[in-house]
């Protein structure tokens, strides 16, 4: 055996004792450092202790890998980033609903965010208006700020709902106002018929009665069309007719029966003036002032003239 290393020349024996002990020095080294290390691991707290159970167990029901901060913190993140994009607001802009068992304090606060006026008399109406231009009359005005504030209506939208409501009521109004000028029209019609048509004289002169039927209860064409409303124009027209007939004030005579030698024509009437004029007696009467004789003048100068 050559105990002499060959290139050397040192003993052979000597320089594989030497790196044996070294390389067995160096082993036992790394398994103690090893060794220690795996104690050290296994006594190191877990990185969530601490952490409340609840929101452990939130961790855990969702599926969240707790093992490892890093992918739980990703997984966290990620979720928060879609929320934020489904939101698509900041928080302070976030509104919550209120719940069933909300109190009224609660449900003011909420609708006050949405634009509630905490006062109906806050609701603005003055660029509503009417098709004729003119603005809501006042007591519907005030029902319905009563009505948006009492049902959650927001102040900016009040007005537009108003108009909406104006809108349809002129509409109602309109068609309505149609309806009673054809009713109006067929029962015009129906009067000239039953005054013996609207070319006769009997039909001006009934007219010309009614006018001063009119003239003397002190009614304008207005209130006639309130009274035409309420009772039908043929009514109407056919008890001022009986009322401008009258002899006097208080007596209320039928005078256009054919046959009870009433005057009821226009040739009625010129034969009639042609009598009088021959009666003296009615001539001095007439002369002093007579109203009687005035009101029976006036009424046949009316049927001659056929004004209607």
């Amino acid at each position: 055996m050559n105990y002499l290393n060959y290139h050397t020349g040192r003993p052979r024996f000597h320089f594989e004792e030497s790196g044996a002990g070294s390389a067995a020095g160096n082993s036992g080294a790394a398994a103690g450092s090893a060794g220690a290390a795996a104690g050290a691991g296994a006594n190191a707290p877990v990185w969530h202790e601490g952490i409340e159970p609840e929101t452990l167990g939130f961790w855990q029901n969702k599926g969240y890998d707790v093992t490892s901060p890093k992918a739980l913190a990703a997984k966290l993140t990620e979720q928060y980033r879609n929320l934020e994009k489904h939101i698509g607001a900041p928080p302070d802009q976030i509104l919550r609903l209120p719940k069933a068992d909300a109190t009224p304090a609660e449900k003011a606060a909420f609708r006050q965010r949405l634009g509630w006026p905490a006062e109906a008399k806050d609701y603005d109406f003055s660029t509503v208006k009417d098709a004729a231009g003119q603005p809501i009359a006042a007591p519907l005005a005030d029902a319905l700020r009563a009505s948006f504030h009492a049902n959650g209506i927001a102040k900016d939208a009040a007005p537009a709902v108003a108009l909406d409501v104006i809108k349809a009521l002129d509409s109602v109004k309109t068609t309505e106002t149609t309806i009673a000028s054809a009713a109006r029209g067929e029962a015009r019609v129906e009067l000239e018929k039953d005054w013996g048509g609207k070319d006769s004289a009997t039909y001006r002169f009934n007219l010309l009665q009614a006018k001063e039927g009119a003239a003397r209860l002190g009614l304008d064409p207005a209130a006639v069309d309130t009274l035409e409303n309420l009772m039908g124009y043929p009514k109407v027209m056919n008890a001022l007719r009986k009322i401008g007939n009258a002899r006097r004030e208080d007596v209320f005579v039928e005078n256009d029966v054919p046959g009870s030698g009433r005057v009821t024509t226009r040739e009625g009437a010129l034969s009639r003036k042609q009598e009088l004029f021959a009666d003296a007696a009615w001539v001095k009467r007439f002369n002093a002032g007579d109203v009687e004789a005035k009101t029976e003048w006036k009424k046949l100068n009316m049927m001659i003239e056929g004004d209607a």
